[in-house]
């Protein structure tokens, strides 16, 4: 497909097609190479899931990289706060419940060692207790009253006004940063090597079901979504 983004309801798209072949025959020049759907199944769902989630783990990556380059992390920042939360979001998104096949910790026992386990334990806490919800002592704003006092601090006159007292940090440091970025890559092998056992698997099955003379199905190119569904599960 061309590289080229789509116009779609006044948004950009960007679908693309990946393939790979994995019986090797001669293909005439008279042919046409297209997708076909797939029997549904709890592998299919699982190789199309894990795919984005490894574009999450690739956007948080990327992410992290790009705010290491501001140094330590300033919340005055805005784009490293942004980008630094998008890493942290991108991360925990795979670990969390949702419409797609779900990832746990335990899936990577004998690939973490004791540091990436309290590495993922604290980025996913910092999802869930500062970046997606305000829970923790992370960020905090205190009503306070404002007085006019001597020298001594004995008190001048009545109250003189109300104001705030606030306090917000990104709650990463500049070396957790850099621990992420050498966490990530691990969680990515471990499911691109997923990805490619599916992807033996499912090419079995369908290479049977065709020789079983099962009938086929040309799959959609692009599948825009409604926009305006929101709340809307999406659908297997």
């Amino acid at each position: 497909m061309s590289d080229e983004p789509i116009e779609y309801g006044d948004q950009l798209f960007h679908p693309s097609w990946t393939f790979e072949f994995m019986d090797i025959e001669p293909i005439g020049c008279d042919r046409k190479i297209v997708p076909i759907e797939l029997k549904a199944c709890p592998s299919a769902e699982e190789y199309g899931d894990l795919h984005l989630i490894a574009d999450d783990f690739e956007h948080s990556l990327q992410c992290f990289a790009e705010a290491s380059k501001f140094g330590i992390p300033d919340p005055a920042n805005v784009l490293a706060k942004a980008l630094i939360f998008s890493a942290v979001m991108a991360y925990a998104r795979p670990f969390s419940s949702g419409v797609r096949v779900k990832l746990t910790p335990e899936m990577f026992d004998g690939i973490w060692n004791d540091n990436n386990k309290a590495l993922h334990t604290f980025l996913f806490e910092l999802r869930n207790r500062h970046v997606a919800h305000s829970v923790n002592d992370f960020e905090r704003c205190d009503a306070v009253g404002v007085i006019v006092t001597y020298p001594d601090l004995q008190r001048e006159g009545n109250a003189s006004g109300v104001g705030v007292t606030t306090l917000s940090t990104i709650g990463l440091t500049a070396s957790k940063i850099q621990e992420a970025q050498a966490h990530i890559p691990l969680v990515v092998e471990f499911v691109r090597a997923r990805i490619n056992e599916l992807k033996i698997k499912l090419h079995a099955e369908m290479k049977a079901e065709l020789a079983a003379g099962t009938p086929w199905k040309m799959a959609p190119m692009i599948r825009f979504p409604d926009t305006t569904k929101i709340a809307k599960r999406r659908s297997r």
